[in-house]
C-alpha cells in the first residue's frame, strides 16, 4: 500500500498538513491529542478505494502549525469548516478518535447541515 502523502494548506494564515485520497462521499478522519493523520495510515487507502478521504493535521498537531488563539472544541470546529469549505465540500461523514471524537461532536452540534452522519 502506497502512502498518503501530506500535503500543506494556507488557511486563516495557518499551515495545515492534510492528507487526501480517493473519489465518492467525503469522509473526514480526526485523530486524538497529540496525534497526527498519520493515525489513519492503514485505513485510509482502504477507505479511499470508496470514498473521498480527508485527513488533517489539527492545529498544534503533526505538521501543522500550532493555532495563535485556543485549543477549544469549538475553535477546532470552526476550522473543520473552513477546512471542508477550502476543499469545495459541502457536508461529510466526520470520524474522529479521541479528542478528535470531541471535536467530531462539537462540529456535529455547531454545523448539523454540514454533518452525513458521525461517529466520535
Amino acid at each position: 500500500m502506497e502512502p498518503i502523502e501530506v500535503e500543506h494548506l494556507s488557511l486563516h494564515g495557518h499551515d495545515i498538513a492534510v492528507r487526501t485520497a480517493g473519489r465518492g462521499p467525503v469522509v473526514v478522519l480526526l485523530h486524538g491529542m497529540a496525534g497526527s493523520s498519520d493515525t489513519w495510515r492503514f485505513v485510509l487507502p482502504k477507505l479511499a478505494e470508496r470514498c473521498t478521504v480527508v485527513a488533517p493535521d489539527l492545529l498544534g498537531h503533526g505538521e501543522s502549525e500550532r493555532p495563535r488563539g485556543d485549543y477549544s472544541l469549538g475553535a477546532f470546529a470552526n476550522l473543520l469548516r473552513d477546512l471542508m469549505t477550502l476543499l469545495g465540500h459541502d457536508r461529510a461523514t466526520i470520524v474522529g478518535q479521541s479528542f478528535g471524537g470531541g471535536v467530531t461532536m462539537q462540529f456535529a452540534y455547531q454545523y448539523p447541515e454540514r454533518v452525513e452522519r458521525w461517529a466520535g
